[in-house]
Formats: C-alpha cells, sequence, structure tokens
C-alpha cells in the first residue's frame, strides 16, 4: 500500500502528514465525547494485562473517552463468548503496534468467531508498519499510533456510519444523507457538509420528526425556541440554504406543504 492519500483540496500528502494534520485539529478544538458512553468496544492486544500501565494504548484512550471496554488476547483464547453474544459490540480494535503480523493472524481468527463476524475492525499500527498494511488482511480501517482521542474518535464514528452500529439516537440516516447528532455533522455520500448551528438544527428537527408538518411559526418555536424577530421569513431563508447544500436528490427531502409549511419525507 502506498503510504499517501488524497485529501481534498490539500493535494496529496502522507500518512503521517495527515497524522499530524489531526493532532493538531485536536488541539485547535475541543471534540464532543459524550455519547461514547454507549460503544462497546473490544481491544485485542498482544499482553491485556498491561494495557493499563500505558496512558496512550487503545484502551485506555477509549475508557478516557467514556467508551465500555472489553479486553482480550489476539489468539482470543480468554475472550468471553457468552458476554460478547449478550453485549455485541460496536467496534474491534487490533492494537497492534509493530505486531502487525500479529494483528493480521488475530483478524484471521476474528472472521471465524461468529458473534464478531459483522462487527467491523479497526487496526492500531506506527507510521514504520504502513508498509505491512495491506487492506486484503480485512480490516475495515487503520489508525496510527501514538493515538490522538480526536481522531480514534472520528475513525469510529466513520465505521459506524458504513455499518450503521450506533444506533438511531445518534445518527440518523436518509439514504446517502447522515445526520451525526452527537458530533454536530452532516455528511453527504461520505463529504462533510457545512451546516450553520441554525442550519442544522432545522436539519436535525424535520429529520427526527419525519412525515409531520409543522407550519413556520412552529419550526420558530421548536428549533429556535423562541419568537425570532426576523419573522417567519427567516424559516423560509432557512430552508432554502439547507435544500442548496444538499443538493438536488437529498434537498428534495425538505417538502414544501402549501400553506401550511414544510416537513421531511
Amino acid at each position: 500500500m502506498r503510504n499517501r492519500r488524497k485529501v481534498g483540496k490539500l493535494g496529496i500528502v502522507s500518512c503521517a502528514q495527515l497524522h499530524d494534520i489531526c493532532v493538531a485539529a485536536a488541539l485547535d478544538a475541543p471534540c464532543q465525547f459524550d455519547k461514547l458512553g454507549a460503544v462497546r468496544v473490544v481491544v485485542l492486544c498482544a499482553s491485556p494485562d498491561s494495557v493499563h500501565d500505558d496512558p496512550g494504548s487503545a484502551a485506555t484512550v477509549l475508557e478516557d473517552l467514556g467508551c465500555r471496554v472489553t479486553l482480550a488476547r489476539f489468539d482470543l483464547g480468554d475472550l468471553d463468548t457468552a458476554h460478547i453474544e449478550a453485549t455485541p459490540p460496536t467496534i474491534v480494535i487490533f492494537d497492534a503496534g509493530d505486531e502487525v503480523a500479529l494483528a493480521k493472524r488475530s483478524r484471521k481468527a476474528v472472521s471465524t468467531f461468529e458473534p464478531l463476524l459483522d462487527v467491523p475492525t479497526l487496526l492500531v499500527t506506527t507510521v514504520p508498519k504502513l508498509s505491512a498494511i495491506d487492506f486484503s488482511m480485512g480490516f475495515s480501517d487503520f489508525v496510527l499510533s501514538p493515538l490522538v482521542p480526536a481522531e480514534l474518535y472520528a475513525r469510529m464514528r466513520q465505521l459506524d456510519w458504513r455499518s450503521a452500529a450506533f444506533g438511531s439516537d445518534e445518527v440518523i440516516k436518509l439514504g446517502e444523507l447522515v445526520i451525526d447528532l452527537a458530533g454536530h455533522e452532516v455528511h453527504l455520500a461520505g463529504r462533510c457538509i457545512d451546516f450553520t448551528h441554525q442550519e442544522f438544527e432545522l436539519l436535525r428537527f424535520l429529520a427526527q420528526n419525519r412525515g409531520r408538518v409543522y407550519s413556520r411559526e412552529q419550526l420558530l418555536q421548536k428549533v429556535w425556541g423562541y419568537a425570532y424577530g426576523g419573522g417567519t421569513r427567516t424559516v423560509d431563508i432557512h430552508v432554502r440554504r439547507v435544500r442548496a447544500k444538499l443538493g438536488t436528490t437529498s434537498g428534495g427531502l425538505i417538502v414544501t406543504v402549501r400553506n401550511v409549511g414544510y416537513k421531511m419525507r
């Protein structure tokens, strides 16, 4: 695998540079981790008994984010099958570091372990070992060590958007449109769309109440919580902006009901 990626208008950057970008972003702006308490994660590693001695281990970082972590060895020998079946994880993380070969064998073992067959997998590795990674190994994605909480969080959510594992209380999916309520983000066909706070709240409210028609006055009160000084015309303006950002196909999800108001179909 080439150690290069295309990142929007930034052009071609190395994976190491991409990692540095994520580190900078994490330092520049706080991330919202308040919903991660509902996320169950299985972390596979070489020595589960010693992971908490390392503040940078995947298990430690995840627990700091509020995740419910189940630890096990790469060979799955100490994994509680009954517990996994009763409380299925959102994701399986292979905390490999430089031990990519061990993680590869572990991935094969997971592929025969029925309770984890459909669970997304994330490989944690180091920059020097990038050349050893091949997506034919079966990992859904990878992230670089040392771990940056904001980057790990983003990777996990991206995997969730593909698998719909976080649940409808955090993510609303409407075809290619994904509304991440916890992260306060909107993605369309995998691309992040920039929304103002009021635009996001309008989209969120209509999506959470699909099929129900709301008048402009009701939307002013329920979405923004007060009688807006600019009058009901502001609702029309925000609807128009949201539709424009969603494009021709997804923008049509917001329907105008003549002489009444708006709804999301």
